[in-house]
């Protein structure tokens, strides 16, 4: 579901600024987020795996440039790269922001940033990096600015002692790609271990999420702890606490694809929500401003999607509801919906879960909890688009000891 707005903006002034054709403005080098749409991770990472990091800086929001549009949610290219990273290895994730924010207007950013590298400055950034100590492996993302890294990026290994840790950059470009930066960072960080890095352009990174996944198992980074390829003892589980329902809508097939892992995962049942009028691949074009899901996206009282089923026989008899969707402009696909109103989930579990390619599950699973009214509502999981059985059945196991 990722389609691409093309907002090309006139770029005469800046390629005359650059003194020779690998030399990118910020406007040429990267896609950016909207605040208004881009779910972000907390400043400070959280630690939970002990090996693993994703640092990024990406354009300030608002930016009037080219955008990479996935599920619904407007991204920076940089900004994506971190979040399939992020994913593939279970990575922590920090965003580097200046403390002064940098101008929105693309003019202005693009003089402040060629007047930082002149100067050779040094940006303070607005949040710290808590136990970085405890990180062995720092992916380092970064857009090509003038032929060179952002001066905040300057900064950043300033603050940080990386000695013994490996770096391995990742960055965004319109052409030049890392210019001369990973030198730069070798000789910024000379006891540290830096890898050759990945770098996509801007006009490949719509359709790169197989190849930055490629790319990050290849480098053969284990996470803390090994997860379980088996499913058995969560099947075990299940079958002793009762029946299990996997209730999914599928856009394009990939919330059906973990559908039928967790159901294989716990000996569940499946049941597939489907419109009375199918969605065809025009209805779902993100960028149409008269295509059906915008349409009903900018008039909620259009989202009361009638449904071929909405009831389930035998529904008494099911103890655990999982309930998947993708996620579109950040809550949980309206197919859904009618199946939540549907339906009455006294005394059983419900275990939201969502596909999306940046997103993570937000407010989704809340969200319907409310429209439910009854039901003991897990948390639930995001899986990237493509997820692979293994992790799902991994998440699935992680659940016994709690609701399964």
């Amino acid at each position: 579901m990722k389609k691409i707005i093309s907002l090309f903006m006139a770029l005469a002034m800046v390629l005359s600024l650059a003194a020779c054709s690998t030399n990118q403005s910020p406007g040429e080098s990267t896609r950016e987020e909207s605040s208004s749409q881009t779910n972000e991770s907390t400043p400070t990472p959280s630690n939970t795996n002990g090996k693993n990091l994703a640092v990024y800086f990406s354009m300030p929001d608002n930016v009037d440039d080219s955008t990479v549009v996935i599920d619904g949610e407007t991204l920076g290219n940089t900004q994506y790269m971190a979040y399939v990273i992020q994913e593939t290895v279970g990575a922590d994730i920090f965003r580097i922001e200046p403390e002064t924010p940098y101008p929105t207007d693309h003019d202005k950013l693009v003089d402040l940033a060629k007047e930082e590298q002149n100067d050779n400055a040094r940006p303070k950034i607005k949040d710290m990096i808590e136990n970085f100590d405890t990180y062995e492996n720092i992916f380092v993302g970064y857009p090509n600015w003038w032929g060179d890294m952002p001066m905040i990026l300057y900064s950043f290994f300033d603050e940080y002692d990386f000695s013994g840790k490996t770096i391995i950059p990742f960055n965004t470009h319109g052409g030049s790609s890392f210019s001369g930066t990973i030198s730069t960072i070798k000789e910024l960080e000379p006891n540290a271990e830096v890898l050759d890095g990945k770098s996509i352009s801007r006009n490949d990174i719509q359709d790169a999420e197989q190849e930055i996944v490629d790319w990050v198992n290849s480098l053969d980074l284990k996470q803390a702890e090994e997860q379980p390829d088996s499913s058995a003892e969560a099947q075990q589980s299940t079958d002793e606490a009762g029946k299990t329902l996997v209730v999914y809508y599928s856009a394009t097939g990939n919330t059906e694809n973990v559908a039928n892992y967790i159901a294989a995962a716990t000996n569940g049942d499946l049941f597939k929500l489907e419109p009375t009028e199918p969605y065809s691949d025009a209805d779902l074009n993100w960028t149409d401003d008269n295509s059906r899901v915008v349409r009903e996206h900018d008039n909620p009282d259009e989202r009361d999607i009638a449904l071929v089923k909405s009831t389930v026989e035998n529904w008494d008899e099911y103890d655990t509801i999982f309930i998947g969707y993708p996620i579109w402009w950040g809550i949980a696909a309206w197919p859904v919906n009618g199946f939540i109103e549907a339906n009455d989930f006294t005394g059983k579990t419900v275990i939201p879960f969502c596909t999306s390619s940046s997103s993570g599950l937000g407010e989704s699973g809340k969200l319907l909890a409310e429209m439910a009214g009854t039901g003991d509502w897990q948390e639930g999981q995001r899986f990237r688009s493509g997820a692979s059985e293994s992790d799902v059945v991994a998440w699935v196991e992680s659940l016994e000891k709690i609701t399964l």
